[in-house]
Protein backbone atom coordinates (compact mmCIF):
# COMPACT_ATOMS: atom_id res chain seq x y z
CA UNK A 1 0.00 0.00 0.00
CA UNK A 2 3.25 2.28 0.69
CA UNK A 3 6.29 2.67 -0.77
CA UNK A 4 9.13 4.63 0.15
CA UNK A 5 11.08 6.09 -2.60
CA UNK A 6 13.60 8.34 -0.57
CA UNK A 7 14.00 9.70 2.59
CA UNK A 8 15.88 12.73 4.46
CA UNK A 9 15.42 13.79 8.10
CA UNK A 10 12.12 12.32 8.71
CA UNK A 11 10.29 13.07 5.47
CA UNK A 12 9.88 10.43 2.66
CA UNK A 13 9.07 10.55 -1.62
CA UNK A 14 6.42 7.75 -1.66
CA UNK A 15 3.78 6.40 -3.37
CA UNK A 16 0.66 5.26 -1.70
CA UNK A 17 -1.48 2.47 -3.72
CA UNK A 18 -5.30 3.07 -3.76
CA UNK A 19 -8.43 1.36 -6.00
CA UNK A 20 -7.94 4.83 -8.51
CA UNK A 21 -4.52 4.60 -8.69
CA UNK A 22 -1.33 5.77 -6.74
CA UNK A 23 -0.51 9.18 -4.68
CA UNK A 24 3.07 10.57 -4.58
CA UNK A 25 4.28 11.90 -0.71
CA UNK A 26 4.10 14.10 0.29
CA UNK A 27 0.99 15.12 -0.88
CA UNK A 28 -0.98 18.56 -0.13
CA UNK A 29 -4.84 17.15 -0.63
CA UNK A 30 -7.09 20.00 -1.41
CA UNK A 31 -10.45 19.96 0.37
CA UNK A 32 -13.11 19.79 -2.10
CA UNK A 33 -16.52 20.73 -1.56
CA UNK A 34 -19.06 17.46 -2.14
CA UNK A 35 -22.24 20.46 -3.69
CA UNK A 36 -20.53 23.73 -3.96
CA UNK A 37 -17.01 23.69 -5.85
CA UNK A 38 -15.21 26.82 -6.08
CA UNK A 39 -12.69 24.90 -8.09
CA UNK A 40 -14.25 22.01 -9.70
CA UNK A 41 -12.66 19.07 -8.63
CA UNK A 42 -11.68 17.92 -12.38
CA UNK A 43 -9.74 20.76 -12.80
CA UNK A 44 -8.10 19.53 -9.85
CA UNK A 45 -7.08 16.35 -11.38
CA UNK A 46 -5.96 18.17 -14.70
CA UNK A 47 -3.87 20.70 -11.95
CA UNK A 48 -2.02 17.10 -11.08
CA UNK A 49 -3.66 16.62 -8.01
CA UNK A 50 -3.85 12.92 -7.76
CA UNK A 51 -5.72 12.68 -4.52
CA UNK A 52 -8.40 15.17 -2.97
CA UNK A 53 -10.45 14.66 0.53
CA UNK A 54 -14.38 15.51 0.48
CA UNK A 55 -16.79 15.45 3.07
CA UNK A 56 -19.15 12.52 4.01
CA UNK A 57 -21.26 13.65 6.39
CA UNK A 58 -21.61 16.23 3.95
CA UNK A 59 -22.64 14.44 1.26
CA UNK A 60 -24.81 12.10 3.20
CA UNK A 61 -26.71 15.29 3.92
CA UNK A 62 -27.37 15.96 0.20
CA UNK A 63 -27.22 12.95 -1.60
CA UNK A 64 -28.21 10.04 0.66
CA UNK A 65 -28.88 7.00 -1.57
CA UNK A 66 -27.66 8.77 -4.78
CA UNK A 67 -24.26 8.56 -3.64
CA UNK A 68 -24.44 5.24 -2.83
CA UNK A 69 -25.65 4.35 -6.48
CA UNK A 70 -23.29 6.56 -8.20
CA UNK A 71 -20.14 6.52 -6.10
CA UNK A 72 -18.08 9.43 -4.88
CA UNK A 73 -16.17 10.34 -7.28
CA UNK A 74 -19.30 10.72 -9.88
CA UNK A 75 -20.70 12.93 -7.65
CA UNK A 76 -17.43 14.97 -7.41
CA UNK A 77 -16.99 13.96 -11.14
CA UNK A 78 -13.04 13.34 -10.72
CA UNK A 79 -11.38 9.81 -11.44
CA UNK A 80 -8.41 10.43 -9.38
CA UNK A 81 -8.10 9.13 -4.99
CA UNK A 82 -10.57 10.41 -2.70
CA UNK A 83 -10.55 10.61 1.36
CA UNK A 84 -13.54 10.77 2.86
CA UNK A 85 -13.62 12.69 6.31
CA UNK A 86 -16.14 11.48 8.28
CA UNK A 87 -17.92 14.60 9.69
CA UNK A 88 -15.19 14.73 12.64
CA UNK A 89 -14.59 18.63 11.99
CA UNK A 90 -18.07 19.52 12.26
CA UNK A 91 -17.76 17.55 15.85
CA UNK A 92 -15.10 20.05 16.57
CA UNK A 93 -17.22 22.89 15.18
CA UNK A 94 -20.31 21.92 16.60
CA UNK A 95 -19.99 19.71 19.60
CA UNK A 96 -21.68 16.97 17.50
CA UNK A 97 -23.76 15.10 14.53
CA UNK A 98 -27.04 13.81 13.67
CA UNK A 99 -25.36 10.17 12.26
CA UNK A 100 -23.74 7.34 14.16
CA UNK A 101 -20.37 6.21 13.66
CA UNK A 102 -21.07 2.74 12.11
CA UNK A 103 -23.85 4.36 9.89
CA UNK A 104 -21.25 6.90 8.30
CA UNK A 105 -18.85 4.53 8.11
CA UNK A 106 -21.02 2.09 5.91
CA UNK A 107 -21.61 4.97 3.92
CA UNK A 108 -18.26 6.12 3.07
CA UNK A 109 -17.32 2.17 2.46
CA UNK A 110 -20.92 2.22 0.01
CA UNK A 111 -19.42 5.29 -1.93
CA UNK A 112 -16.20 4.14 -2.82
CA UNK A 113 -13.69 6.29 -0.64
CA UNK A 114 -10.69 5.11 -1.58
CA UNK A 115 -9.29 6.29 1.76
CA UNK A 116 -11.99 6.63 4.77
CA UNK A 117 -12.01 8.08 8.52
CA UNK A 118 -13.92 6.78 11.24
CA UNK A 119 -16.19 9.53 12.89
CA UNK A 120 -13.94 10.43 15.17
CA UNK A 121 -14.23 13.16 18.53
CA UNK A 122 -11.55 15.33 17.95
CA UNK A 123 -9.73 16.68 21.25
CA UNK A 124 -9.16 20.07 19.70
CA UNK A 125 -6.89 22.23 21.87
CA UNK A 126 -7.04 23.57 25.35
CA UNK A 127 -8.79 20.49 26.83
CA UNK A 128 -8.60 19.27 30.48
CA UNK A 129 -6.75 16.13 30.55
CA UNK A 130 -9.75 14.43 31.85
CA UNK A 131 -11.97 15.17 28.86
CA UNK A 132 -9.08 14.82 26.89
CA UNK A 133 -9.14 10.65 27.98
CA UNK A 134 -12.82 10.71 26.99
CA UNK A 135 -12.40 12.36 23.55
CA UNK A 136 -9.55 9.70 22.90
CA UNK A 137 -11.22 6.65 24.53
CA UNK A 138 -14.26 7.49 22.48
CA UNK A 139 -12.08 7.86 19.19
CA UNK A 140 -10.59 4.42 19.67
CA UNK A 141 -13.57 2.96 20.61
CA UNK A 142 -15.52 3.94 17.16
CA UNK A 143 -12.30 3.40 15.42
CA UNK A 144 -12.00 -0.56 16.62
CA UNK A 145 -15.77 -0.90 15.66
CA UNK A 146 -15.74 0.27 12.27
CA UNK A 147 -12.51 -1.48 10.85
CA UNK A 148 -13.51 -4.51 12.58
CA UNK A 149 -16.95 -4.48 10.94
CA UNK A 150 -16.10 -2.85 7.74
CA UNK A 151 -15.96 -5.38 4.91
CA UNK A 152 -12.57 -5.05 3.06
CA UNK A 153 -12.40 -4.05 -0.57
CA UNK A 154 -9.53 -2.32 -1.05
CA UNK A 155 -10.50 0.80 0.86
CA UNK A 156 -7.83 2.45 2.96
CA UNK A 157 -8.71 3.49 6.72
CA UNK A 158 -7.40 5.60 8.40
CA UNK A 159 -6.53 5.63 12.41
CA UNK A 160 -7.50 9.49 14.10
CA UNK A 161 -4.74 10.04 16.57
CA UNK A 162 -6.41 12.53 19.20
CA UNK A 163 -4.86 13.39 22.57
CA UNK A 164 -3.64 16.92 21.64
CA UNK A 165 -1.26 18.97 23.71
CA UNK A 166 -1.50 15.55 25.83
CA UNK A 167 1.40 13.94 24.94
CA UNK A 168 0.67 10.55 26.92
CA UNK A 169 -2.59 10.25 24.67
CA UNK A 170 -1.15 10.80 21.79
CA UNK A 171 1.50 7.87 22.29
CA UNK A 172 -1.42 5.72 23.59
CA UNK A 173 -3.72 6.74 20.67
CA UNK A 174 -1.16 6.26 18.07
CA UNK A 175 -0.21 2.57 19.94
CA UNK A 176 -3.36 1.19 19.77
CA UNK A 177 -4.70 2.09 16.56
CA UNK A 178 -1.33 0.47 15.18
CA UNK A 179 -2.78 -2.16 17.23
CA UNK A 180 -6.23 -2.52 15.66
CA UNK A 181 -4.57 -2.60 12.10
CA UNK A 182 -5.35 0.63 10.39
CA UNK A 183 -3.11 1.05 7.13
CA UNK A 184 -2.68 4.87 7.83
CA UNK A 185 -2.86 6.88 10.66
CA UNK A 186 -4.32 10.75 10.67
CA UNK A 187 -2.70 13.37 13.73
CA UNK A 188 -6.20 15.17 14.69
CA UNK A 189 -6.64 19.16 16.05
CA UNK A 190 -3.91 20.43 14.57
CA UNK A 191 -5.67 23.69 13.29
CA UNK A 192 -6.50 25.16 16.93
CA UNK A 193 -2.74 24.81 17.45
CA UNK A 194 -1.97 26.74 14.36
CA UNK A 195 -4.45 29.61 15.09
CA UNK A 196 -2.88 30.34 18.29
CA UNK A 197 1.13 29.36 16.79
CA UNK A 198 1.72 26.94 19.31
CA UNK A 199 3.66 25.26 16.78
CA UNK A 200 6.25 23.80 19.23
CA UNK A 201 3.38 22.04 20.43
CA UNK A 202 2.24 21.08 16.92
CA UNK A 203 5.80 19.62 16.19
CA UNK A 204 5.91 17.80 19.48
CA UNK A 205 2.22 16.13 18.64
CA UNK A 206 3.71 14.91 15.17
CA UNK A 207 7.39 13.51 17.10
CA UNK A 208 5.50 11.88 19.59
CA UNK A 209 2.77 9.70 16.87
CA UNK A 210 6.07 9.30 14.83
CA UNK A 211 7.80 7.61 17.22
CA UNK A 212 5.13 4.79 18.05
CA UNK A 213 4.84 4.34 14.24
CA UNK A 214 7.00 1.62 11.67
CA UNK A 215 7.94 3.20 8.21
CA UNK A 216 5.47 1.53 6.44
CA UNK A 217 2.53 3.27 8.08
CA UNK A 218 1.84 6.96 6.09
CA UNK A 219 0.98 9.76 8.52
CA UNK A 220 -1.51 12.46 7.42
CA UNK A 221 -2.22 15.82 9.08
CA UNK A 222 -5.62 17.28 9.37
CA UNK A 223 -5.59 20.54 8.16
CA UNK A 224 -2.20 21.66 7.29
CA UNK A 225 -3.04 24.41 4.74
CA UNK A 226 -0.40 27.16 5.69
CA UNK A 227 2.82 27.44 3.83
CA UNK A 228 4.44 27.91 7.05
CA UNK A 229 3.77 24.35 8.27
CA UNK A 230 4.10 22.65 5.27
CA UNK A 231 7.86 22.00 5.34
CA UNK A 232 7.87 21.81 9.12
CA UNK A 233 5.02 18.87 8.41
CA UNK A 234 6.89 17.23 5.75
CA UNK A 235 10.13 17.47 7.39
CA UNK A 236 9.22 16.02 10.89
CA UNK A 237 7.16 12.76 8.41
CA UNK A 238 3.66 13.81 7.62
CA UNK A 239 3.34 12.30 4.60
CA UNK A 240 -0.36 14.08 3.08
CA UNK A 241 -1.73 17.02 4.80
CA UNK A 242 -5.50 18.13 3.69
CA UNK A 243 -6.54 21.70 3.38
CA UNK A 244 -9.31 23.90 2.44
CA UNK A 245 -6.82 27.34 2.70
CA UNK A 246 -6.33 27.63 -0.88
CA UNK A 247 -10.35 29.00 -1.44
CA UNK A 248 -10.56 30.52 2.24
CA UNK A 249 -7.59 32.63 1.25
CA UNK A 250 -9.11 33.20 -2.10
CA UNK A 251 -12.30 34.46 -0.89
CA UNK A 252 -9.96 37.04 1.67
CA UNK A 253 -8.14 37.87 -1.50
CA UNK A 254 -4.97 36.24 -0.11
CA UNK A 255 -2.04 35.15 -2.68
CA UNK A 256 -0.43 31.95 -1.24
CA UNK A 257 3.35 32.50 -1.33
CA UNK A 258 6.00 29.76 -0.55
CA UNK A 259 7.00 31.86 2.88
CA UNK A 260 3.18 32.94 4.23
CA UNK A 261 0.69 35.05 2.36
CA UNK A 262 -0.37 38.39 0.82
CA UNK A 263 -3.17 40.62 -0.05
CA UNK A 264 -3.68 40.89 -3.33
CA UNK A 265 -3.88 44.50 -3.28
CA UNK A 266 -0.19 44.42 -1.82
CA UNK A 267 0.97 42.95 -4.98
CA UNK A 268 2.45 44.34 -7.67
CA UNK A 269 4.15 41.70 -9.37
CA UNK A 270 3.05 38.32 -9.07
CA UNK A 271 5.49 35.17 -9.12
CA UNK A 272 3.68 32.76 -11.24
CA UNK A 273 1.27 33.07 -14.56
CA UNK A 274 -0.96 30.81 -12.67
CA UNK A 275 -4.80 30.34 -14.09
CA UNK A 276 -6.94 32.75 -12.05
CA UNK A 277 -10.57 31.57 -11.01
CA UNK A 278 -12.69 34.57 -9.87
CA UNK A 279 -15.21 33.02 -6.75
Amino acid sequence: MFEIKKSDLAGRIGLIYTNHGKVETPAYVPVVHPVRQSIPAKKMRKMGFDLVITNAYITLNNYEQEAVKRGIHDIINYDGSVMTDSGGFQVLEYGKVDVEPKDIASFEHNIGADIAIPLDRPTGYGLSKKKARSYVDHTLKVSKETIEQTEKNGQIWVGPIQGGEHFDLVKRSTKTLLEYGFEMLALGSPVEFMESYEYNLLAKMIITAKMQMPDSIPLHLFGAGHPMTIPLAVALGCDTFDSASYVLYAKNNRYIMEDGTAKLDEITYFSCSCEIFFL
